[in-house]
């Protein structure tokens, strides 16, 4: 048996339920939100709550007519409400004695722009929620726009490739480093080309959002909005990861250590091939993008060795 196969096989050992959602689903084919919201509860079990807004999770979420697509509780609520609905019912179910975990599954634009303040407030407080964010690097479920999560350089529908502008011309917000000033009780990295990975940190983030608020960073390409091959879409994980694009990381009150350090990283330039969301390119383009992969990971590097002293 092949390294890899163990490696899968061990990730088995973490189911606790069966799949929780049917079968056939309205999300676009090869996209990790499903997979990662299949597997999130498979993990954690069935005593957990999603609270979600209008994203890519939505149709799914929500139901449709008088159907539903899953046998989770779900609460529905505005984008900007998103951390503090969650808030309102993490408290309700503590104080009637119900143990379940009330976990927020939003976009990057539902964390990163327009629910940051709620967010924020809720990380400030130590609210015993988990807040999941699966970053698209964009607000894809309406046709690709920007995000402040979107990379430098990147085509989006408002960010478009033409004679005058190349794609986005600023950085994206360098979120993670901002969740880690708010020192939550437990914050984490996670993509599903390392599964046992992200099942160790979703059990620590149930067990730690018990005694405060718990942030989780999953990295999830947009196979359309990106201009993905869907059957590309965990390599392109994994090369996000090899090339320190996408570290995997986790930090107990804001004192980070690696999960997986990566002994001889690949040029951004492997990762950004995979996709058409950069063709378009040159080297001096390419060069920025590497240098801003440089720059914050050497800084979440120093970070981790302060923090081991």
């Amino acid at each position: 048996m092949t390294e890899a196969i163990k490696k899968r096989n061990r990730v088995f050992d973490y189911f606790v339920t069966e799949d929780l959602f049917s079968g056939g689903v309205a999300w676009c084919a090869g996209c990790p939100l499903e997979l990662t919201a299949r597997f999130v509860p498979k993990v954690l079990g069935n005593d957990i709550v999603f609270v979600s807004c209008p994203c890519c999770a939505a149709p799914v979420l929500h139901g449709q007519n008088l159907g539903a697509w899953h046998k989770l509780s779900y609460l529905s609520c505005v984008m900007t409400g998103v951390a503090s609905s969650a808030t309102g019912l993490s408290r309700y179910l503590r104080r009637s004695g119900q143990d379940a975990t009330v976990i927020c599954f939003t976009g990057d634009g539902g964390a990163t722009d327009v629910g940051f303040q709620p967010l924020s407030g809720a990380a400030e407080r130590q609210e015993k929620i988990i807040y999941l964010v699966y970053d698209n690097e964009g607000y894809m479920n309406t046709g690709n726009q920007r995000s402040s999560a979107t990379p430098r350089g990147a085509a989006t529908t408002t960010t478009p490739v033409g004679k005058v502008k190349r794609g986005k011309g600023v950085p994206a917000k360098n979120m993670l480093m901002i969740m880690l000033m708010h020192k939550p009780r437990y914050m984490a990295t996670a993509t599903l080309s390392h599964l046992e990975d992200f099942a160790k940190k979703l059990k620590k983030a149930k067990e730690l959002s018990k005694e405060g608020f718990v942030y989780l960073h999953v990295f999830s390409p947009c196979p359309v909005g990106w201009r993905i091959d869907s059957n590309l879409v965990i390599e392109v994980c994994r090369m996000a990861v090899r090339t320190n694009y996408f570290p995997l990381w986790e930090a107990e009150f804001g004192k980070p250590r690696f999960t997986v350090e990566v002994a001889s990283p690949r040029p951004v330039v492997e990762f950004t091939k995979l996709m058409r969301k950069f063709a378009h390119l040159d080297e001096a383009g390419l060069a920025e993008l590497q240098k801003q992969v440089d720059e914050r990971y050497s800084l979440l590097k120093t970070l981790v060795e302060a923090a081991s002293k």
